[in-house]
């Protein structure tokens, strides 16, 4: 390497030694970065400086910065400063097109999920990549400081990072079905039990991982394929039976097996009344190799499902699931969201005879807590043809789907949740339920929209 290539080499590194130590971007204190580089980072004595001319020592020092950054997160720490530096350049030059209202929610979009964004951005992001969102969103909401700003220790990272992760969790969670993407679940996890460790590599590192998992699942097609690659992990353990948390309480629960899990009903009972109230979740249970984990489900979820609106937050529990042994339950929620499923523990009761009577009991009168919510599915695929799909509409009669309908049905096959919904309020619903598709098909003139119909044969050369 000639004596030019040698400085460029040095510049380089001194400029992002620089950086890491100005922007507190690895360690939230300067003290901190010095008890990981070795030596004191007083005023003049600076990351940047050490090593003196040589490029060597400059390069030596940044690489073990960039190995141990890489054992930390995703990241390439190089890439991350390139990105940053090009960020903070696009602040300074198109600051008032950054300032904007809505900025972030169009610029994930735009880079993620394919969508347009305003007039006013497009001239931003013609000149900017997917890899400098993470950062401008970042830098937009004073999560990261300019690289002109002065230098400064970090207070309270764990306040910025659930402000961040509102904010992120607002745009991506908009879009689709699911109340949470799964890196984002895991990110939340680890912040919670790990608030003394945060930092903005950490911030960064989260941003991009939940990103990159939203641009996974940001379209429908790859939505259907994430969800139908988390099936693939599904189990349905042996739980059918009563359980409860206490066997003097009021309160006990029925496990019953159906094809794509659990149905899960909670009964409360009045025993003055001669009542029993009871309301439906529904669990499903997968494995991913370390450990069991489960979703719960409300029965107020069924309304987003069919009609495709946002979930909201009280539907949709994540929860760890230990099952100690096969009498006995525990539930632990993954994040904050989940927080509204209360249960905790359950056992096998030992008086299940006791309360299957009581069901039995035609003198105990049984209220459902959630009677608009109440349906059934019926999984009923009957046949597949080169044209269409056949599913059971009633004892005489077929409802034939065109395949073109939606071009995920393309690669349909028999042994995946597709069926009919029926709202016991009126509604029906064709649903390809791994698939995360659901159409209204009450009246002839929905099914007619949709190219369907209600034959009395299959036709399977169609």
């Amino acid at each position: 390497m000639d004596t030019e290539q040698e400085e460029k080499k040095a510049q380089r590194a001194e400029e992002f030694l620089r950086i890491i130590e100005r922007t507190r971007l690895l360690y939230n204190t300067s003290a901190e970065l010095g008890e990981v580089v070795g030596f004191s980072l007083e005023s003049g004595n600076g990351l940047a400086r050490k090593g003196g001319r040589s490029a060597f020592m400059k390069d030596a020092i940044l690489r073990e910065l960039i190995f141990m950054t890489e054992q930390r997160t995703s990241l390439n720490l190089e890439r991350v400063i390139e990105a940053y530096i090009d960020a903070d350049r696009l602040m300074r030059q198109y600051r008032r097109q950054l300032r904007k209202k809505d900025v972030c929610r169009q610029l994930i979009r735009h880079f993620y999920a394919e969508a347009e964004v305003d007039e006013s951005l497009q001239v931003v992001a013609a000149v900017m990549g997917r890899e400098h969102v993470p950062l401008l969103l970042l830098m937009l909401q004073d999560a990261l400081p300019s690289l002109s700003a002065k230098g400064g220790d970090v207070q309270g990272i764990g306040e910025v990072y659930r402000q961040v992760f509102s904010v992120v969790k607002s745009i991506v969670c908009a879009d689709i079905h699911l109340r949470t993407l799964p890196m984002m679940t895991e990110m939340e996890v680890w912040a919670n039990k790990n608030p003394q460790k945060l930092c903005r590599i950490d911030l960064i590192d989260c941003v991009f991982l939940i990103l990159e998992d939203y641009g996974s699942m940001s379209t429908p097609e790859q939505l259907s394929s994430t969800n139908v690659a988390l099936l693939s992990r599904q189990f349905i353990p042996d739980l059918d039976g009563i359980w409860t948390e206490d066997e003097a309480s009021t309160v006990f629960w029925q496990f019953r097996k159906y094809d794509n899990g659990h149905s899960m009903r909670r009964y409360v009972l009045n025993s003055e009344r001669r009542e029993l109230s009871f309301m439906d979740f529904h669990l499903r249970c997968f494995d991913d190799g370390d450990s069991i984990w489960a979703l719960v489900m409300h029965p107020h979820l069924i309304q987003s499902i069919v009609h495709q609106t946002p979930t909201p937050n009280d539907c949709f529990a994540n929860l760890e699931m230990t099952m100690d042994d096969e009498d006995t339950l525990t539930f632990e929620p993954k994040t904050t969201d989940s927080q509204w499923f209360h249960l905790r523990n359950l056992k096998r009761s030992s008086r299940e005879a006791f309360f299957l009577d009581m069901l039995e009991n035609e003198n105990y009168r049984q209220l459902n807590e959630c009677p608009e919510d109440e349906y059934t599915f019926s999984i009923c695929l009957a046949a597949i043809t080169e044209e269409a799909l056949y599913v059971r509409w009633d004892e005489e009669n077929f409802l034939r789907v065109p395949k073109s309908l939606n071009r995920q049905l393309e690669d349909l096959h028999f042994g995946e949740s597709t069926g009919i919904i029926r709202m016991n309020n009126g509604p029906v619903f064709l649903a390809f339920d791994d698939r995360r598709l659901y159409y209204e098909v009450t009246t002839e003139e929905q099914r007619r929209a949709l190219g369907a119909e209600v034959v009395a044969e299959l036709c399977v050369r169609c």
